[in-house]
């Protein structure tokens, strides 16, 4: 992976990764990813461990796309975020 730099790639970094929790995790829609599955996700697959100081802000541009809602255990995956997996895009 590399090194990102820029608050806005930490953005796009971290949400692609938390799409990517949602579908290693085989989340349907309407089910949650909870903080317990994320955060060691994270953790393993962001080596620079930027996702630390852009969570919120990955977390609330899928809110605002609407892939994701939050829970009180986590995310939840909607059904346009399912089928955005579904169909393999990339969240921009």
């Amino acid at each position: 992976m590399e090194n990102l730099t820029s608050p806005t790639n930490n953005i796009e970094n971290t949400t692609n990764l938390i799409m990517q929790a949602f579908r290693h995790f085989n989340i349907q829609a309407n089910d949650v990813l909870t903080y317990e599955q994320l955060t060691p996700y994270l953790e393993e697959h962001d080596e620079h461990n930027h996702f630390k100081d852009v969570q919120r802000d990955a977390e609330y541009h899928l809110m605002k796309e609407a892939y994701a809602t939050p829970d009180a255990s986590g995310l939840r995956l909607t059904p346009l975020g399912y089928n955005t997996l579904q169909e393999n895009k990339e969240v921009k």
